[in-house]
């Protein structure tokens, strides 16, 4: 989930070819509160990492703070092909 834009989620996609994946916009940050990942005096929220199973189970959760993760494109889809079958 981030707070881009759904136009951003569909050029992230398109470019990685990641036709299967499914992105949340949460523009007003309501997911992102639920996770524990808003800022409480800022709008916006730290980097949570968050890979959600179908059956809407946490898989993959790494918390960043406002750091980004190391290799985040490689990293994710390596999560992604670990934990969603």
């Amino acid at each position: 989930m981030s707070r881009d834009s759904a136009e951003s989620h569909r050029s992230f996609i398109g470019k990685h070819k990641l036709n299967d994946l499914t992105l949340l916009v949460d523009k007003k940050g309501k997911i992102a509160k639920l996770y524990g990942a808003d800022h409480r005096l800022l709008p916006l929220s730290r980097r949570v990492y968050i890979i959600i199973d179908k059956k809407m189970n946490a898989v993959y959760k790494k918390d960043m703070g406002f750091d980004l993760l190391p290799n985040q494109t490689e990293t994710l889809l390596g999560e992604i092909g670990r934990n969603i079958k």
